[in-house]
């Protein structure tokens, strides 16, 4: 499978920069992304597009150890707004290696994305 892999950004009380680290949903691969999550991370989702429908983003889950599962996860994502998603219980949304995988059905340019990790209160 073709999974584009997101770099997770830690954040910190000493802060950090987004903007470098922010991918373009163009550039996912086949399958779509994935991050990797412990629980903590969570996903900002930027459309910078100044107008048009925008784009669908679904979430891949699975089955946890009672059987409980969240198949999917699917949200709209519209023209100039900003989205935060997570944080993702690992026991439902971790594929293989403990990664979150998502795909956008557009993956327009104009649609930017950053995987950030919130530490514990330093």
């Amino acid at each position: 499978m073709a999974y584009t892999e997101l770099t997770v950004l830690a954040a910190t009380k000493a802060g950090s920069e987004l903007i470098a680290l922010m991918v373009g949903s163009n550039a996912q691969g086949f399958d779509g992304f994935q991050f990797e999550n412990d629980g903590k991370t969570i996903l900002i989702v930027l459309d910078i597009l100044a107008t048009g429908a925008g784009d669908t983003i679904t979430f891949e889950g699975v089955a946890d150890k009672y059987d409980r599962s969240e198949t999917t996860l699917t949200r709209t994502v519209t023209a100039k707004k900003i989205y935060a998603y997570g944080p993702f219980r690992p026991d439902l949304w971790n594929k293989t290696a403990g990664k979150v995988r998502f795909k956008f059905t557009t993956a327009a340019a104009g649609t930017t994305l950053i995987a950030i990790r919130v530490d514990s209160a330093q």
